[in-house]
């Protein structure tokens, strides 16, 4: 799938430290990108680790070829976990850790280390 990044804000939080970015992706003619996918790319721009990088929430609109992203990029994994919703943090996952995360969390289990950060 090819998409195009562009950032149109990004921001450097000191309180929290991190970074977060407001993006559009362009993807004309094909559905909108995988989370991963994105999640690789805007690493790769930024220099920061895959680990650390959230896709807050991605904004379609109906018919577009176009949606508005926000990205935040934490420098420590410990920051990470402590203002990042459970849920947010699964849903940057691979959906096979996804589903183990769930099931290991029903049994009662640990399951941190799935994140692996």
């Amino acid at each position: 799938m090819t998409f195009e990044i562009e950032i149109l804000e990004e921001k450097k939080n000191p309180l929290i430290d991190r970074t977060e970015l407001k993006l559009k992706i362009e993807h004309f003619g094909e559905g909108t990108p995988n989370r991963l996918e994105i999640k690789k790319k805007i690493s790769a721009l930024q220099g920061a680790k895959e680990e650390f990088t959230i896709i807050r929430n991605i904004k379609t609109h109906y018919g577009g070829s176009s949606d508005i992203a926000t990205v935040h990029i934490y420098e420590t994994p410990d920051d990470l976990k402590y203002f990042e919703p459970f849920h947010i943090q699964v849903r940057n996952l691979p959906q096979e850790t996804r589903s183990e995360v769930y099931k290991l969390k029903r049994k009662n289990q640990k399951y941190e280390h799935l994140f692996g950060y």
